[in-house]
């Protein structure tokens, strides 16, 4: 699972991203409009200029040579301004272009006009430049400007969004509060806050339905539980009593005697599936919530204690490196978790193997000698196989997983180098 989000920041997000878009792509919109406007003006502006060069040149009437004089004064005097006499008309030509200016010192942007005027019926080309320099801070102005005021828009919808949708999402945070108070095996429902908002209060029944209906469950299926613990062992004690009477009886004979202990082992079989399913159900619905400190160390040792004559009987070497560790949890299930795991290994171990224990840093780590891998698929499965040379009743290691699941504990599996390796961090 990723990293949790809240769910005013699911919505907010996208929101922020959208203002973020608009003000990336408004930059550019903006440099081009006012450039565009920029070029636009200065073209009327040196049309007009010159419109008014060529009447006030021509009103002047002044003989050729003045004019020449005159425009040879206005082409060194005028910055902006060139003319020169032109031997045939040619199309106007209006473009942008950057160059150094001497007089500014620095390269500069200018807009110009390339035209033909008339004066005195004689044609001069002239060329009208205007810098352009101002158009680079209007932007940089107008861009930051924007910029300013659009992050003041979004810190204000921002702060906006978030107070008034608190206010508005308080009633759900109010109801998820009290869910999480609500436990199964309390025996009864937690209230939930009244809203005036229609979707709430619709959520909040519901969710009072479904927890009365969870507790209704939940006392049927610890009645059932119970029952059977009752209503089945108790067949079945008869049943044994009545068997081991019969394995006593000095009137049967050898086949007699091997048909009544199949018998007997399949009845102990059933019995110990019975206890087990029993134990998975009384897990599963929350049966075992007292807790006290428990030191994992010496409950490990005082098991693997009692294991002795089993290592003996299977030759096994049997080695422990247990460090000091305690923590919180119930007794019995922890008891029930080591000494699943220890059976595992023992019975997944060929005779003359080993079998190391390892305790330390929150970790445990039981290891024995295999041949070949268990199947991971069927490990943690009920009445599923890990191995055909070695049946069991398929329930050991699922009753470990729901109590590891129980406590938030972590349990793996790994075979490597010849060892079975089951791993569990508290």
């Amino acid at each position: 699972m990723g990293r949790m989000r809240k769910l005013l920041d699911q919505s907010l997000r996208p929101l922020v991203i959208y203002a973020i878009t608009v003000l990336v792509i408004s930059i550019p919109v903006y440099f081009l409009i006012i450039d565009w406007i920029w070029e636009n003006e200065l073209d009327k502006h040196h049309y007009a200029i010159r419109e008014k060069l060529e009447k006030r040149l021509s009103h002047l009437s002044l003989p050729g040579g003045a004019v020449d004089n005159m425009i040879a004064v206005l082409d060194k005097v005028q910055p902006g301004f060139s003319f020169n006499e032109a031997a045939a008309p040619r199309p106007d030509s209006l473009y942008t272009v950057i160059r150094f200016d001497s007089f500014m010192n620095d390269r500069e942007q200018f807009r110009c006009l390339t035209t033909d005027i008339h004066v005195n019926n004689k044609l001069y080309r002239l060329l009208i430049e205007t810098n352009m320099e101002e158009i680079d801070e209007t932007i940089l102005a107008i861009g930051a400007a924007t910029v300013f005021f659009i992050a003041l828009l979004l810190s204000g919808f921002i702060y906006l969004n978030r107070k008034t949708a608190l206010r508005i999402w308080q009633p759900f945070y109010d109801t998820l509060a009290s869910v999480h108070t609500f436990r199964l095996e309390s025996g009864k429902s937690v209230p939930l806050p009244a809203s005036d908002v229609t979707e709430f209060a619709d959520l909040n029944a519901s969710l009072d339905t479904l927890m009365q209906g969870s507790l209704a469950s939940y006392r049927q299926q610890k009645e059932f539980t119970e029952n059977a613990s009752h209503e089945l062992q108790t067949p079945l004690a008869i049943v044994k009593s009545r068997l081991d009477m019969l394995l006593q009886s000095q009137s049967l004979d050898a086949g007699q005697m091997r048909i009544i202990e199949q018998v007997y082992e399949a009845i102990n079989r059933i019995s110990r599936i019975n206890k087990n399913l029993l134990l998975l159900a009384r897990i599963e619905h929350a049966q075992f919530e007292e807790k006290e400190r428990v030191a994992v160390h010496e409950m490990l040792s005082g098991i693997a204690a009692q294991f002795g004559d089993r290592f003996e009987d299977n030759a096994l070497h049997y080695t422990e490196n247990i460090g000091p560790f305690t923590t919180d949890a119930n007794p019995v299930l922890t008891e029930i978790l080591l000494t699943n795991l220890l059976v595992n290994a023992v019975r997944y171990t060929p005779a003359g193997g080993d079998v190391t224990v390892h305790l330390d840093d929150r970790v445990l780590t039981i290891s024995n000698t295999g041949t070949a891998a268990l199947q991971a698929e069927n490990l943690f499965r009920r009445f599923a196989q890990a191995a055909s040379e070695h049946a069991g009743s398929g329930l050991g290691l699922a009753i470990a997983r729901e109590i590891c699941a129980r406590y938030g504990w972590q349990i793996a599996y790994d075979f490597s180098s010849g060892m079975h390796r089951f791993s569990v961090l508290f």
